[in-house]
Parts: C-alpha cells; sequence; structure tokens
C-alpha cells in the first residue's frame, strides 16, 4: 500500500510538472524508429526549422522496467528553452527484453536521428539513472553506429560502475553471463570519446556519487575527458526535478547543463 501511494504521489506530481510545459514554444510530433509498439520517439522542435541547433537525445530512467516518454515532456521544454531540440524515446523493458535489446532499441533511435539530421548539426546524448547509464554506454562503445558523431554526453545520476549487481533481478536483466561486462560504462573509456559530463546529487541514495567519480577518473586516465558537478541537497529525483519550470531558472544544474550543450544561449532566455 506504502508503494501504491508512493507511485500515485509520483504521477499526480508528473502530471502538474508537464502541463507547465504545455506553455513552452514548440513542436512535438512522434515518430516511430523500429517496428515495435515501443519504438516510438517524440521530437521537439523549437521554433523556426535550424538545423544549427544543438540537438539533445534524452534517455530516461526506471531501472530498466518502467517509464514513457510522455512523463518527460517537462525535460524538453526546459531543453528547448535553451535553444535545443529534443528527441525522448521509448524503448522495451525489462522482463520482456533483456538489457541487450534495451540498449540495441536506443542505439536504433540514435542512428534515426542521425539520418534525420544534417551531419554537421550538434548532437549530444543526455540520460538520468539508467538512461545516463545507457547513453554512457553509446557514447563510448565504439560499436555503436553513429557514436563518433555525438559531440557530447551529460549524465544525471548514472550508475557507471555497478558490478557485480547488488539487485536480484539484474543477474538476469544483464545477462547472460558473458555479457555482464558489457553494462558497465566504466569497460568502454578511452580517448576516442567526445567530452562526458556527470551530474550527481550529493544526497543520492539510489545511486552513489561514486559512479560519476569512477567514471571521471577512469576516463580521464585513459585519455579522455571527463568532469564531474556534485550538488549539495540533491537526491537522485531532486536532480530531474530541475528541469521543471517551477525550479529550472534558478537551478545550477540547468545553468550547468545550458553552457556544456549550448554556451551561446543566453541564461535569460531560461524562464
Amino acid at each position: 500500500m506504502k508503494v501504491q501511494a508512493i507511485e500515485m504521489a509520483l504521477r499526480v506530481g508528473l502530471y502538474a510538472i508537464n502541463m507547465l510545459s504545455l506553455l513552452g514554444r514548440y513542436k512535438r510530433r512522434s515518430r516511430s524508429y523500429g517496428t515495435h509498439a515501443r519504438q516510438v520517439l517524440d521530437w521537439y522542435e523549437g521554433e523556426g526549422r535550424d538545423e544549427r541547433r544543438p540537438l539533445v537525445l534524452f534517455i530516461y530512467g526506471g531501472n530498466w522496467q518502467s517509464g514513457v516518454r510522455h512523463d518527460y515532456r517537462f525535460v524538453a521544454d526546459t531543453l528547448v528553452s535553451m535553444g535545443c531540440d529534443v528527441v525522448i524515446p521509448d524503448y522495451r523493458l525489462y522482463p520482456e527484453a533483456r538489457f541487450g535489446e534495451i540498449l540495441s532499441d536506443v542505439g536504433l533511435c540514435l542512428h534515426y536521428v542521425l539520418a534525420h539530421t544534417d551531419e554537421d548539426r550538434p548532437i549530444y546524448v543526455m540520460g538520468h539513472s539508467a538512461g545516463a547509464q545507457m547513453g554512457a554506454l553509446l557514447t563510448l562503445n565504439r560499436d555503436v553506429e553513429g557514436s563518433a558523431r555525438v559531440s557530447g554526453f551529460v549524465g544525471l545520476a548514472g550508475p557507471y560502475d555497478f558490478y557485480p549487481f547488488k539487485e536480484d533481478a539484474h543477474w538476469d536483466l544483464f545477462g547472460p553471463e558473458h555479457a555482464y561486462a558489457d553494462s558497465q560504462p566504466v569497460n568502454f573509456v578511452g580517448s576516442h570519446a567526445p567530452a562526458l559530463y556527470l551530474l550527481h546529487g550529493e544526497d543520492d541514495r539510489r545511486v552513489r556519487c561514486r559512479h560519476s567519480r569512477s567514471l571521471v577518473e577512469k576516463q580521464r586516465a585513459a585519455g579522455g575527458q571527463a568532469s564531474v558537478e556534485v550538488y549539495q541537497n540533491m537526491g537522485h529525483v531532486d536532480i530531474i526535478l530541475s528541469f521543471s519550470a517551477l525550479h529550472r531558472g534558478r537551478s545550477k544544474v540547468i545553468a550547468d547543463i545550458r553552457q556544456f550543450v549550448n554556451p551561446q544561449e543566453s541564461l535569460n532566455s531560461i524562464v
């Protein structure tokens, strides 16, 4: 009963936050990037088509087992206010799919985005929680088609170094056993990757800050570019709620992301 009450409160909160985002100045189109019912994305485009605008592929979290793209409209709204276009995909979830299939979905989405944008356009991958883990793998793994065109990665409260697994379901989710190492972004570090920008709340008890620090340390040691920001008095959910219209104008998280993905855009555009 307590879990159901918490989930209901989250749903009500997301509904309210997303209602505010309806006021944003953008167009939203839904497109299929594959044949499965979950292989659908929402493409948010700011006023006036402009292939010079940065485009952010945002991957939501949910422990690889839950989530729907419509719940993150408020994230797209804030990124559009920064001067970016945004793509938010759904993807298959466990237990219907194991991690290899889930990651292939977001990889297929990246390929779709790249196929429908100008080759010179800045493309950033961003994710929260499980979405940050998948975004890091897309960015770091040279075997992912199109990863070389990614301009940078923004990770919000992501797990990047979590083997051996602590949750029972993860042993099956990330299976078979020979594939366990492929789930860990720290195993793909190297100088080939674009800059990694990892953001984490100091009070995050769901995914500890050590994950971001570990990936930054290993990426730097491998000759790559990486930096981390840790925010006081911020937990796992707080960092994504920074994108809400009620918080973004005074959020250090949002100011830091804007500086990374679109430094030419004035802070005054974020309202």
